[in-house]
């Protein structure tokens, strides 16, 4: 059973991560519910740890890496769909990938893995919650 999350942080994040998931409903559906329920700010938080860790995988070995996932090539608007999969996949292929972009070779595929929603989940949740913007 997995403790409730009260608070997001570097740890619970990744938590919220690995349980989105799970779901077997859809990451996505369930991260919402989540994030509506731990309020405004919470939601503002996992935004922000969304982006940040997004943003810190705008690496060239990961281009390279996601160049050959996407099967010939990536785009500008690729490489960020590529990296907002690799935040999905939990913190331990995002850690292992930024320290090793080979690792990826046994990451699961690509193509069917994907967790479009995940970049803007906090941000819909805190404008749903306040009705403003999160920026």
């Amino acid at each position: 059973m997995n403790q409730p999350i009260a608070e997001i942080n570097k740890e619970t994040f990744w938590a919220l991560i690995a349980q989105a998931k799970e779901h077997p409903g859809g990451p996505g559906e369930w991260l919402m519910e989540q994030l509506m329920d731990l309020g405004p700010e919470q939601a503002r938080r996992f935004d922000d740890f969304a982006h940040a860790y997004s943003s810190l995988a705008d690496q060239y070995g990961l281009w390279t890496a996601a160049s050959v996932m996407e099967r010939g090539g990536c785009t500008d608007d690729g490489f960020m769909d590529f990296r907002t999969w690799l935040v999905a996949q939990g913190k331990g292929v995002y850690m292992a990938a930024l320290k090793d972009p080979d690792s990826l070779v046994d990451a699961p595929d690509y193509q069917d893995q994907r967790f479009d929603c995940l970049p803007h989940m906090g941000e819909r949740a805190y404008e749903e919650l306040t009705g403003r913007s999160t920026y």
